[in-house]
């Protein structure tokens, strides 16, 4: 909001002339670490995953700078040399994120472990290099920039970088790349499920902080004139940590608040109370207990009111999909699943030619939602074949499968709880339509589709901007997670038990809706169900699965005519 933000630089630029030279040379020093904090904030409070050594980044464009300010000193090279230091760091924490999240399911304690490890081997790295880093003593002698080297010049230069990061930070998280990184921290299964490549959006997510962590250290070698290995070891990287929680990590400026406020009342008792880190301990204690959300969030009244009566830019239309014209073929050949002694699918082979509504029935443990799991990359196949119009994708990622044009709903609804409803819908307008630079634009959050008016029509609260989908009743989370299915316009969707928990009324028009969709699309449509009224109701072809392998498939009547069928599965209604 451009007053507030008026506001806040006008006092960040007047605040020297009310502290003093002294406290604008310690609130600089605060500021270059509040740069690093808000990077932590990033990975911790947006994307859900905890880097331990933001150090490491902080310290590598230490020195980069130190050296190159000693080699350079007054050079016109160093304009160009200082922002290269920092893009060292983050492109440094881009490639570490890109290798460790290659692996699935490796944001957690894992991933945390490995940045700590890596910032105390460049703590040992620092220290024992001494004919680069200086050793145990530190680089030395390093020179101001040029023409800035006073204490208030040295105030400025940091606070115009803190204020250039601050915005472009809440740009970001005003994006579209803003909201998958929420999305990520709450349910990454389902941002994959949209066609998303969650591994590169961890990755990026990194390398912003590893950056906005390079803009504070290039900047600290000039302020400070020395850099020791403790910057790039674990002290640091913990003082961050510290200051986000107590800032509130989940809010943009929370890790700025965290950095300036803990360090300044560091700064205050240092030197006035003996048993000053004992004095911080019980502030931290007192803040994580009293304010769960930070010191942020004491504010966070303020800024709802603040933020009262903003008004809505008007939506922007989405490209519609052309619907499909030829036939979609996915061809299951001959598949098996084994987990340890359990054979979860047999052998299992099923054919969709045609467009239409394909319903897949069976008793529980048949290795219904397993072959669903198998055909979206979750779960993998140890023989067989799965193609889908004649391309294997039995070895692909779950996100390059959904981009070929398969959707899915799950069985548990599967929607981004905390957010509003208005970007879990945005999410799924993206899924296959938004390329990569343009989930840098925030106008993308107010597409709309045809799809989507069509489907706010038939349910009001989803055109509902103010609620999150956390205050949804199951029911109405089951059809936002159906509305988003459709809404990424699927050739092939898969819907597990699209009705379980609805009401007769929820579900006779949750079947209306599907079948709408199967004939407005012209999309293939498989479904799980377990109550036979509505696979009467629904199928135009039916598929009966008993341990993991294919017993009989046709119409709903021949299906429950088969002998074979009636020994395992009645026909009986849920």
């Amino acid at each position: 909001m451009p007053a507030r933000v008026g506001i806040a630089i006008a006092a960040l630029l007047l605040l020297p002339f009310a502290v003093g030279e002294f406290w604008a040379y310690q609130l600089g020093l605060l500021y270059l670490y509040a740069i690093a904090a808000l990077g932590l904030g990033l990975c911790w409070g947006r994307a859900g995953f905890l880097p331990l050594g933001q150090g490491l980044f902080f310290g590598l464009a230490a020195y980069l700078s130190g050296l190159a300010l000693i080699a350079l000193e007054q050079s016109a090279w160093l304009l160009l040399l200082l922002p290269l230091a920092a893009c060292a760091s983050g492109l440094l924490a881009f490639l570490i994120g890109t290798l460790v999240f290659r692996r699935r399911g490796e944001s957690g304690p894992y991933f945390s472990m490995i940045t700590l490890a890596l910032s105390l081997l460049a703590y040992q790295v620092a220290n024992n290099w001494e004919s680069v880093t200086g050793g145990f003593n530190g680089l030395k002698g390093i020179p101001g920039l040029p023409g800035l080297d006073s204490y208030t010049a040295a105030y400025y230069v940091a606070a115009t970088a803190l204020i250039a990061s601050t915005l472009a930070i809440g740009w970001l998280y005003r994006a579209p790349l803003g909201v998958l990184w929420a999305a990520l921290a709450h349910n990454e299964r389902r941002v994959a499920m949209f066609g998303f490549d969650t591994n590169r959006l961890k990755a990026l997510a990194f390398g912003v902080s590893g950056l906005l962590a390079g803009v504070g250290g290039a900047l600290y070698a000039p302020q400070q004139g020395l850099v020791t290995p403790q910057l790039c070891g674990f002290a640091l990287s913990a003082d961050l940590v510290i200051w986000a929680a107590v800032g509130g990590r989940g809010r943009l400026l929370g890790p700025v608040l965290g950095a300036i406020a803990i360090g300044a009342l560091t700064s205050g008792l240092r030197d006035r109370f003996q048993f000053w880190e004992i004095g911080i301990a019980i502030v931290f204690i007192l803040v994580v207990l009293l304010f769960p959300q930070g010191l942020v969030g004491v504010f966070a009244p303020l800024e709802r009111w603040w933020s009262r009566g903003a008004r809505r830019a008007a939506p922007v239309t989405a490209t519609e999909r052309v619907a499909t014209t030829g036939d979609t073929r996915l061809e299951i050949d001959a598949i098996d699943v084994q987990l340890g002694e359990v054979r979860i699918l047999d052998r299992l082979s099923l054919r969709f030619d045609k467009p239409g509504i394909y319903c897949v029935i069976g008793p529980n443990g048949a290795g219904k939602t397993s072959t669903f799991n198998m055909l979206t990359g979750e779960l993998p196949a140890q023989a067989g074949r799965v193609s889908f119009d004649g391309q294997a994708i039995g070895r692909l990622q779950t996100h390059r499968i959904v981009r070929l044009g398969i959707g899915r709903k799950f069985q548990i609804p599967s929607v981004f709880a905390p957010l509003p409803i208005a970007d879990n819908v945005a999410i799924a307008l993206w899924s296959g339509r938004a390329r990569a630079f343009e989930l840098l634009r925030p106008r993308l959050r107010r597409w709309t589709s045809p799809v989507l008016e069509a489907l706010q029509a038939r349910y009001r609260f989803l055109a509902d901007a103010g609620r999150t989908a956390s205050e949804l009743s199951h029911g109405e989370r089951q059809i936002l997670e159906l509305a988003m299915a459709l809404l990424g316009e699927p050739r092939l969707l898969l819907l597990d038990e699209p009705c379980a928990g609805l009401s007769p009324q929820e579900t006779a028009a949750a079947i209306d809706v599907i079948r709408w969709a199967s004939e407005r699309r012209g999309a293939t449509i498989v479904v799980i169900e377990h109550d036979m009224s509505l696979v009467r109701k629904l199928a135009d072809h039916v598929f009966v699965l008993h341990n993991g392998s294919l017993i009989a498939e046709g119409s709903v009547a021949e299906v429950q005519a088969n002998t074979a069928v009636q020994a395992v599965y009645v026909g009986a209604e849920k």
